[in-house]
């Protein structure tokens, strides 16, 4: 009896581990999913990051090829820091060696992933662990220094305008006195209404009486 129990129990289990593989086979046959993912690592190196993290995504021309596998940071030999992303994409994929890259943002406080642009010199594209030079992102200090530079141009240019206004309105300077010398206005209205009458005037020129 007890041996009967045992061969149920065995046979129950092969028959559960059997609809198991096959139920398994059918989920990732339905998906198309692949056990080993094939691709390559290429490197891009960097000065300045803006934060972004491994596990981040790699587009080609806005389309998901891969992920960031690692981020190292050296020097170079002036001492300068040096930032090489280690990218893997996915196999098949084309980089062209003149194509562009850099850290992009989704949205405005979105998560960091590594933006390339495709070049048109597809007869030398990146083979594996090949470099790409990147364009450093935008710091947040140098928007914060550059809006600081325009607004005190700005805060310059108001503060000139207002002077000049301030002479118009008192009556200085040549245009102050145009807005505020009612004979200089008159002496201007005379000559362009004779003008109009007579325009011959301005293509006259008086003989040479030496």
């Amino acid at each position: 009896m007890a041996d009967r129990s045992k061969s149920l129990e065995l046979k129950v289990g092969i028959f559960v581990f059997i609809g198991f593989v096959v139920l398994t086979w059918f989920v990732l046959w339905i998906g198309d999913f692949k056990l080993v993912r094939q691709g390559f690592t290429v490197k891009v190196t960097f000065s300045f990051v803006n934060g972004i993290k491994m596990g981040a995504s790699v587009r080609l021309a806005g389309v998901d090829r891969g992920e960031v596998k690692d981020i190292k940071l050296t020097h170079d030999n002036e001492g300068k820091a040096k930032v090489t992303i280690i990218a893997w994409v996915d196999y098949g994929t084309e980089i062209p060696q003149d194509s562009r890259a850099w850290v992009n943002t989704l949205g405005l406080m979105g998560e960091k992933y590594l933006e390339i642009i495709p070049g048109k010199d597809y007869k030398n594209v990146l083979k594996e662990n090949e470099v790409l030079k990147g364009e450093d992102p935008t710091s947040v200090q140098e928007v914060t220094d550059l809006t600081k530079d325009v607004v005190l141009q700005v805060k310059d240019t108001l503060s000139t305008l207002q002077l000049v206004l301030g002479d118009m309105h008192e009556g200085r300077g040549t245009i102050g006195k145009l807005f505020t010398d009612d004979k200089l206005y008159t002496d201007i209205e005379e000559m362009f209404a004779d003008l109009k009458k007579h325009p011959w005037k301005l293509l006259y020129r008086p003989k040479d009486t030496r």
